[in-house]
């Protein structure tokens, strides 16, 4: 490689860390609306309507105070932050697509 390539190659891992800033702290304005009961009810909503997915066929097991979610922007985030978060942990019911039906060979949660 020529020293131009290296020079930019350098100067863009340099620059880098600076702009993924960012994406690592939050604004006081994100940090204070974590803080909003607002916030953390939606948070304890959303995490609950994850968790219950297909326990309730008939509503869709959505845990949400709809005027709330409507009126309050606090809520709406943490309704999202909490449902994505707990998204995660709701183990799949039935086989796993990509699969291709087989069966893990090591129990779900595990590494």
């Amino acid at each position: 490689m020529t020293n131009k390539v290296l020079t930019r190659i350098l100067t863009l891992a340099l620059i880098a860390p600076l702009f993924s800033g960012c994406i690592f702290f939050e604004s006081r304005e994100s940090r204070a609306m974590r803080r909003d009961p607002s916030f953390q009810a939606g948070y304890a909503d959303g995490c609950a309507s994850a968790n219950a997915r297909g326990a309730n066929l008939r509503t869709g097991g959505v845990v949400r105070d709809e005027a709330l979610y409507k009126a309050s922007q606090p809520y709406r985030a943490g309704w999202g932050n909490g449902y994505a978060t707990c998204n995660n942990q709701v183990p799949q019911h039935g086989p796993d697509p990509n699969m291709g039906g087989m069966q893990p060979s090591k129990p779900p949660g595990t590494l």
